[in-house]
């Protein structure tokens, strides 16, 4: 049994909504402050309301990567949380995989019409290392994936048919 191992870490691009909603929070509760002291003491309810909002929304998500690793014909996908939180968010047994493509590629031509539900575990746009790929699992799941060259070899080495790099 050859069993291969590639392991690829991509960080995602900032979610501006998180962005803007976890400043709005953070706003709201230093605004609070003068409130509370002047007016009346319910406003330290906006103040904890706020942080703690701000907190859970925006800054608990700042940074956040993927890491994908193949093994044995399998991918695992981790989500890292500001470089201490880990958790795995997915497996993906290559075996139920229909095909692997370059995101807006001809072959996926078929797959366009499909309803399916979305799992997006990509940077979110091409960059000089790696490119968007979709993954369709099992005919019920689109998986979009940034790899790059290198983690693509042992899946294309194994799966000629279903990975298509153009």
């Amino acid at each position: 049994m050859s069993e291969t191992m590639k392991e690829l870490l991509i960080k995602q691009q900032d979610n501006k909504t998180n962005k803007i909603l976890g400043y709005a929070f953070l706003v709201a509760a230093v605004l609070s402050l003068p409130c509370a002291i002047l007016v009346s003491p319910f406003f330290i309810i906006g103040i904890v309301a706020g942080a703690l909002g701000s907190f859970l929304i925006y800054f608990r998500r700042m940074s956040v990567e993927f890491e994908y690793t193949y093994i044995d014909k399998e991918i695992r996908i981790d989500r890292i949380y500001n470089l201490n939180s880990r958790k795995q968010v997915d497996k993906i047994d290559l075996n139920k995989m229909e095909i692997l493509a370059v995101h807006g590629s001809d072959a996926l031509r078929g797959f366009s019409q499909r309803q399916a539900k979305i799992s997006d575990y990509s940077v979110g746009a091409d960059d000089e290392d790696t490119k968007m790929y979709e993954l369709w699992y099992e005919g019920q799941r689109k998986i979009l994936l940034s790899l790059n060259d290198d983690f693509i070899q042992p899946i294309l080495r194994f799966y000629p048919q279903k990975v298509k790099k153009n």
